[in-house]
């Protein structure tokens, strides 16, 4: 079965580590769905600026499992607890398809502006559908684990040279640094350990920190952006996603 990608993700997240383990728990997380030739026509989205959220179904383009597994270990099990995969939302599964809601913001000809989203920059997008609250939210369905958002645990704080840094980005990059770093992106297996150094890309920044249980520590923020009149090469997107 060839599936051929309908669009690409740009997303602020560049990395995984640090990415919102969920859609939705991060409204500040925005991302842009570029829809591809031969499907980047207008009347391809008439109407879907009706709909306040979509499902946007992709393909884990960094996740790729070349051996099954048939259990891995949610991060909300304490990620030592071994369960079935096809019980879970791993990325790591024979297929690698996911499926997120978010937000849509706006519609500008063949782009979509997102919300919300737990997309890696530059994941393929395999197909788009409305949110249709009457048949896709079931008010007492129940689940085995994770039965409740995780909580914003983390307070974050600064180093002196990186709150200089801070203070001169853009509100939405301050809010979503800040909201990434409070829902814990370290691994759940990890134990407290003050001196280990994490880091992530997010826009343009490199973002460094340091954790000592619940409070986080940004000690760098060191932009990433080319200096001017260097032109890097922009690598293309396959056209075909092959399961």
């Amino acid at each position: 079965m060839n599936i051929e990608p309908i669009g690409i993700i740009h997303s602020c997240f560049k990395e995984k580590f640090g990415i919102p383990r969920q859609s939705g728990l991060i409204q500040s997380a925005s991302a842009t769905l570029e829809i591809l030739p031969p499907y980047n026509i207008e009347e391809a989205l008439r109407g879907i600026e009706e709909f306040s959220h979509i499902w946007i179904i992709f393909a884990f383009h960094k996740s790729v499992c070349k051996k099954f597994q048939p259990t891995v270990r949610p991060p909300r099990l304490g990620g030592n607890t071994r369960i079935g995969v096809f019980a879970t939302r791993s990325p790591y599964r024979p297929n690698p398809i996911g499926l997120s809601v978010v937000e849509l913001k706006r519609v500008a000809r063949t782009t979509i502006e997102l919300a919300g989203g737990d997309f890696l920059d530059g994941t393929p997008v395999l197909d788009i559908k409305p949110y249709l609250p009457y048949a896709d939210s079931i008010p007492d369905a129940h689940a085995a684990f994770a039965t409740a958002a995780p909580d914003a645990m983390n307070s974050v704080t600064f180093s002196p040279d990186a709150k200089k840094v801070f203070q001169t980005l853009e509100k939405h990059q301050q809010q979503l640094i800040r909201d990434m770093l409070s829902y814990n992106p370290r691994p759940a297996y990890q134990t407290n350990d003050p001196n280990r150094t994490f880091g992530t890309r997010v826009f343009n920044l490199d973002v460094k920190w340091k954790q000592n249980n619940k409070i986080i520590t940004i000690i760098s923020l060191i932009s990433t952006r080319p200096p001017l009149g260097i032109i890097l090469p922009v690598k293309p997107v396959s056209g075909v996603y092959e399961q």
